[in-house]
């Protein structure tokens, strides 16, 4: 028997199905090297998160959790905004060269073979790959295994009637990010050797690496260790009392997304949105909603949506605490409405308005109504997002149709 070698591994993430789709990845990898005799010493970075302020410290420690408690670590550390900030400073300061061994002593590995990020363009993640530029770099995607490019996150209208509401709409956003990246450019820029996706061409994107497309059973038995370690994420009794409380009631899904966080609406007309839309749903009477909140939604924001939508609902529940609002929805979906053999044991009608119904349709097959609607759009958005979120909503319905072919063939 040949003597095993030690493979350092890297991985940033910044939320916790990205990290669940990060350990998809490894686990598929390691199964391709299986015949190299390798053993792994792997390290996890949790990159700033973006959360509403306030939010960030008990997200990434939810990250953290959540994380050991599926898998070994050597080390985990929070590299936030501001963390990133201090670090491209020093850059501007120095070089490259003397921050990178900042970077190794915080991340705590000097060297790894492989590295695993969803994304290139972002600081965090470039900061990351000209320090660790010797090891491979592999892309696992965004949310389950989607790639993204940087256009896929700029608004579409760029007219110069646009300019000033743009100039507003991205103000506390750059007073947000104001001095993380370098005034000099002293990085090279990298790029993936190699990307492992569950759907890499969604959304007309062609990711620009070798691909690898992996079934949807890695991803799955990702989700199932994590449902097994549930009692060490979530409080089991509350779990039980609220599979108690929708047993026999027509149950209905909320998923929100962070549209005002993201400046993309102003608050209040989000509210008014969502109320609009589940209007034009059709209400059973005698049903009970469920709001699953975006980790990065504010809490303020969800509290007010639940008192906007109270005369519209026999009950509504927010999954809002703690160990809930960070989780992905997809685990505490199987607690509630699988079986173990992940058949439904429940059929909720689930509303989504962002690339989550990918994950639950890819995964579950569990059907999905998702987006607003073009009316929605151009009545509550801002001018400058509305044609780039119809076009996102028109891309998410045939993409979904994609997906419905590909789990059924």
């Amino acid at each position: 028997m040949s003597q095993t070698k030690t493979i350092k591994r890297l991985v940033a993430c910044f939320g916790s199905i990205q990290l669940a789709t990060a350990l998809s990845v490894l686990s598929y990898r390691a199964k391709e090297q299986q015949e190299l005799n390798y053993v792994y010493e792997d390290y996890l970075v949790i990159t700033p998160l973006f959360a509403p302020q306030g939010q960030n410290e008990e997200f990434a420690a939810f990250i953290e959790k959540m994380a050991k408690s599926i898998h070994s670590w050597k080390k985990i550390v929070y590299l936030s905004l501001e963390k990133t900030k201090s670090l491209t400073d020093k850059i501007n300061a120095s070089n490259v060269s003397e921050v990178a061994k900042l970077v190794r002593d915080f991340v705590g590995v000097e060297c790894p073979e492989e590295i695993y990020l969803a994304r290139t363009w972002n600081t965090e993640n470039q900061l990351l790959m000209n320090v660790y530029e010797a090891a491979e770099k592999i892309c696992y995607g965004d949310g389950i295994g989607i790639y993204f490019s940087h256009a896929a996150f700029l608004p579409q209208n760029t007219s110069p009637e646009a300019t000033l509401s743009l100039s507003n709409l991205y103000k506390n956003f750059k007073k947000q990010i104001k001095g993380v990246l370098p005034k000099k450019k002293k990085f090279r820029k990298q790029e993936f050797d190699i990307g492992y996706f569950s759907l890499p061409y969604a959304f007309g994107e062609v990711p620009p690496m070798e691909t690898v497309v992996l079934d949807r059973s890695v991803y799955i038995k990702t989700f199932q260790t994590l449902r097994k370690a549930l009692d060490n994420l979530i409080d089991a009794d509350y779990i039980n009392k609220l599979k108690a409380a929708i047993q026999n009631y027509s149950v209905s899904v909320l998923l929100t997304s962070n549209f005002s966080e993201a400046h993309r609406m102003p608050v209040e007309k989000e509210i008014k949105a969502y109320r609009e839309f589940l209007l034009t749903q059709g209400i059973p009477s005698n049903s009970i909603l469920l709001i699953k909140p975006h980790p990065r939604d504010s809490k303020e924001k969800i509290l007010q949506l639940q008192s906007e939508l109270n005369d519209l609902y026999a009950k509504i529940i927010l999954l809002n605490e703690e160990f809930l609002f960070y989780l992905p929805f997809e685990v505490l979906f199987m607690e509630l409405f699988l079986k173990f053999d992940l058949t439904q044991s429940q059929t909720p009608k689930i509303f989504t308005f962002s690339s989550a119904c990918l994950t639950l349709e890819f995964l579950f097959v569990a059907e999905c109504i998702v987006g607003f609607g073009k009316e929605i759009v151009e009545k509550y958005f801002y001018p400058e997002h509305r044609e780039g979120r119809i076009k996102h909503e028109v891309d998410l319905q045939s993409t979904i149709s994609e997906v419905r072919d590909l789990v059924a063939a």
